[in-house]
């Protein structure tokens, strides 16, 4: 790897785990000593836990497994670790909270004036461990966290992969995003949620990378009970499993148009002509809207049935918002700051196809001019 050049993947596994691990325990996590044991530990057996649970008989017999096992408990321990922490924290803020006007040399290093802050600000460990202190059952919280951590990693850092290998390879849609940045920003207090929401450009280029590259390759269901009819007179009887192909569904030419396999983020925008007191807006157009005329509208992604990255329905990904305001305020942040582009000397190699996986590009942050 050549100097200052960084591998996208491994890029993408550290900021999902810095941005599920800031979500979950606030600073506590960026400043906690045993971050980096915590990712490579969510690392191994997050690419490891698809394998063990394959099998129908705990494999006792297999060393391996027990090594996983081993893993799994450091991880439960650090993770206990962090949330004691974070307990202590909380209860230091709510302790100067009580007291304001407590001396700061009685404080331990810049707490006291932390305090003072979040007297008028929500941490994030004022949610969520405002319902740990009074929890009755320890374990729970663990339990909750472990599993939003597990199971958002990979997902959330393939993600933030697709995304950083589309913007590298297609600078110009960089720029508009960079722009949209600016202008958003310029008319915001400060880089909030709300100013997010208003980047509908950069959203449409994350519902764009996740629907080329899904997290899961396949959605399962099955109807126990009843025999299921589809609209086309197929029926599936009770007890067989369906099973969607999620790539293939969310690259058909009869949902997308004919420019499904590429990558195009205006799809998932739509120009407003307002006529009198009437918005006319269309849906899912193949056309490239102007961004620097007239108004465009974000298109819900969810009003396609063809879109299930985050699958569907009752059983749909609970994070699903959560994932796309995270990574998006990431790359608002990340975008603001600084440019990506591939590696010196890889300008010339051949983009990825749609209908196959991205490569692991190597990429350079470069200090955009202030």
């Amino acid at each position: 790897m050549s100097k200052g050049s960084l591998d996208c993947k491994m890029v993408s596994q550290h900021l999902a785990c810095t941005v599920l691990g800031a979500t979950l325990f606030g600073d506590a996590f960026l400043g906690w000593s045993e971050a980096t044991i915590y990712e490579e530990l969510l690392m191994m057996i997050a690419k490891d836990a698809c394998f063990w649970a394959s099998y129908s008989v705990t494999p006792i017999w297999n060393q391996g497994f027990w090594r996983y096992q081993y893993l799994c408990t450091k991880l439960k321990s650090l993770t206990q670790d962090i949330i004691q922490q974070c307990r202590q924290n909380y209860k230091l803020f709510c302790q100067m909270d009580q007291n304001p006007h407590h001396e700061t040399r009685n404080t331990v290093g810049g707490a006291a004036s932390a305090a003072s802050h979040s007297a008028n600000v929500v941490t994030p460990d004022n949610i969520f461990l405002q319902e740990f202190d009074d929890h009755v059952n320890a374990r729970e919280p663990c339990g909750n966290i472990m599993s939003v951590m597990f199971h958002g990693y990979l997902t959330t850092a393939g993600l933030i992969g697709n995304v950083l290998a589309r913007l590298a390879t297609n600078p110009e849609i960089q720029d508009k995003i960079h722009s949209e940045i600016i202008m958003v920003r310029k008319g915001s207090l400060g880089q909030d949620q709300q100013s997010v929401k208003q980047m509908l450009f950069l959203l449409a280029t994350l519902y764009e990378s996740a629907r080329l590259l899904p997290a899961g390759p396949l959605l399962q269901r099955c109807s126990l009970k009843h025999d299921f009819n589809l609209k086309t007179g197929v029926m599936i009887p009770a007890g067989a499993i369906l099973v969607v192909p999620v790539q293939l569904v969310q690259m058909d030419d009869s949902s997308w148009g004919s420019d499904a396999n590429q990558f195009n983020p205006y799809r998932f925008l739509s120009k407003a002509e307002k006529k009198s007191n009437i918005v006319n807006v269309m849906p899912f157009a193949e056309e490239r809207v102007d961004l620097g005329q007239g108004t465009y509208v974000l298109n819900d992604p969810n009003e396609n049935a063809a879109f299930i990255p985050f699958g569907s329905g009752t059983r749909a990904c609970l994070g699903q918002k959560f994932v796309i305001l995270g990574v998006a305020t990431l790359f608002a942040s990340l975008l603001e700051h600084y440019e990506i582009r591939l590696q010196s000397g890889s300008e010339n190699d051949p983009k990825p196809m749609m209908n196959q996986l991205l490569p692991n590009p190597k990429i350079v942050f470069v200090k955009r001019d202030s």
